[in-house]
């Protein structure tokens, strides 16, 4: 790697990092205002419960710290890849404000030797996005889930159904710090689990692990069945049913095997971005979820696993109209390069879409938009000024 190399390199991370610095800052600015009477709240009720009279400055800053330090790696997943085309289209910008380009072609150096270098800058960044969401989001997850000035309780959940088993699950109300459901109900549908239509009522219901520490069910305290002294006895279960329904130590305690997990009760199939891409890959072969679910899971799963190619054939067709040999005004080019960016997006926007809606497979939807820009790619290379 040359000196100039590690120069435009440089350039390259400096402009994704006053790029992000600059969203985050202008994200947290908006936001902060809007909640601020929500985090003093928060902040007066931790003070309470300590036996204190307020909670202080220091106190709601910390809570504003804490909320925003866990954003802060969610919003770097969120516009990273954006940043990352930015930042190249820029890099290249400065150079030829600069009279950095010139120079460099005159001594032989083509521009596609600098866009190598482009390349490799966006591959590092591709590499903290993917640490960050393989490793980092899924175990803040919870605090990702939490709104502004709350304590991590939310209201009411809706039903959700086990379609392997045809189980419905259902609960007053979640705890998100503990993971907990507060009066849950747990509704066996026959002949699967049972032969005749049974409610199992339980006061609370905590995650159920095995010894890998994978949730697999639930462990049911305070279980009541209205009418009975015994309530797993009373259950008319069939051979599966017992496999997935067994009794706890006491009378009022049970567990149930089930993979409708906590995030799954409270996200409604929807929040895949807080997943490893493991998980998600498990999931696609998970029976209780819907059609419509894993439909949409699948498509999400194949983007994000190409989502790096994407970014990289996103950069090789903006190059072009940035350094056009046929023009040398860089306010004709950005405006050119413009247009083309917002023509890929409504056009990869276009394609997720008719995924979602069913209209097309999901592979198509994935890599139907990477096979026409990266044709696209190789066809706009000729404009590049060499």
């Amino acid at each position: 790697m040359t000196i100039f190399d590690r120069y435009l390199l440089r350039r390259y991370w400096h402009v994704f990092g006053v790029g992000f610095i600059a969203l985050f800052g202008l994200y947290f600015v908006i936001d902060v205002f809007t909640n601020v009477t929500d985090f003093i709240d928060q902040a007066n009720e931790a003070a309470k419960k300590k036996g204190l009279a307020s909670p202080g400055a220091f106190a709601i800053v910390a809570t504003i710290g804490e909320y925003y330090s866990y954003r802060a790696l969610y919003f770097f997943g969120v516009v990273g890849p954006t940043l990352e085309v930015i930042s190249a289209m820029v890099a290249m910008v400065l150079m030829q404000k600069h009279g950095e380009l010139n120079p460099i072609l005159s001594a032989g150096i083509s521009t596609f030797r600098l866009g190598q270098t482009l390349f490799i800058g966006a591959l590092v960044v591709e590499g903290l996005i993917l640490l960050n969401q393989e490793f980092v989001i899924p175990r803040i997850a919870v605090h990702l889930q939490v709104d502004a000035g709350h304590d991590g309780v939310t209201g009411s959940i809706d039903p959700v159904k086990d379609f392997a088993t045809d189980m419905l699950i259902v609960g007053k109300r979640l705890h998100l710090a503990e993971e907990r459901i507060e009066g849950a109900e747990f509704v066996l549908n026959p002949p699967k689990l049972c032969d005749n239509l049974a409610t199992i009522y339980a006061h609370e219901a905590t995650p159920l692990h095995n010894k890998q520490g994978r949730q697999i069910g639930w462990k049911l305290k305070g279980v009541s069945i209205p009418g009975e002294t015994n309530p797993y006895e009373s259950l008319q279960l069939t051979s599966l049913g017992r496999q997935h329904v067994k009794p706890g130590p006491t009378p009022d305690e049970m567990s149930i095997r089930t993979e409708v997990g906590f995030d799954r009760l409270y996200n409604r199939d929807s929040q895949y971005e807080y997943l490893p891409t493991w998980e998600l890959w498990r999931r696609l072969r998970n029976p209780s979820f819907s059609h419509r679910s894993l439909r949409s899971q699948n498509l999400y799963l194949q983007t994000r696993l190409t989502r790096w190619i994407m970014n990289l054939i996103v950069v090789a067709v903006g190059v072009p109209f940035v350094v056009r040999k046929e023009s040398t005004s860089l306010l004709t080019n950005l405006a050119m390069c413009s247009g083309v960016m917002g023509l890929m997006m409504g056009v990869n926007q276009l394609f997720l879409y008719m995924g979602k809606a069913n209209l097309i497979r999901p592979e198509l939807a994935v890599f139907a938009p990477i096979i026409i820009w990266g044709t696209a790619a190789a066809w706009f290379s000729g404009l590049v000024r060499t």
